[in-house]
């Protein structure tokens, strides 16, 4: 019985674990690429800013809360009001919603009251956009493209610096 010990060296075939690291490892190369393709171009909310305002420039805090019901855009000590129409975000037109002339946006539509608010403050360039947890991601997307708006000339009409918050 003592010439009949076992040997304790054992073969691992490192074979399957090589393919699948190497499958694995494919597999997060192709999907890297998909997720820089949503992404917004907004500051973060009381973070520093690229592109701060020169102390001369007359600016006020100007805040847009987007809820279920619709938009309450808030500037120093007044506040507008835009109730959806029909279940629908109004930020231009009411039958298209696009934003295409905003020189000809309805009444109490969201770029008319931006656009208001832009007339009163020229040197605004920063809004902060806060949004409930009920509002679709799409909708949120949709607001910060219409506050971000810019011209034929790529030149901003409205507020180019947008930050988003949470509601609180």
């Amino acid at each position: 019985m003592e010439g009949k010990k076992k040997s304790l060296d054992v073969t691992i075939n490192l074979v399957p674990f090589i393919d699948l690291m190497a499958v694995t490892i494919s597999f997060l190369v192709m999907t890297a690429v998909w997720s820089q393709i949503g992404r917004l171009t907004v500051t973060q909310s009381g973070g520093p800013s690229d592109s701060p305002a020169p102390p001369d420039m007359k600016t006020l805090p100007l805040n847009l809360l987007v809820t279920e019901r619709g938009f309450t855009l808030s500037s120093g000590g007044s506040a507008i009001d835009i109730p959806k129409v029909e279940g629908r975000y109004v930020l231009c037109h009411k039958e298209k919603d696009v934003i295409d002339a905003p020189e000809k946006c309805e009444e109490n539509t969201l770029v008319n009251a931006l656009r208001k608010v832009k007339a009163e403050v020229p040197d605004q360039r920063n809004i902060t956009v806060q949004c409930e947890d009920g509002v679709k991601y799409s909708d949120l997307v949709r607001v910060i493209d219409a506050c971000n708006l810019k011209d034929s000339t790529d030149q901003p009409v409205l507020f180019p610096d947008v930050a988003v918050s949470a509601v609180g």
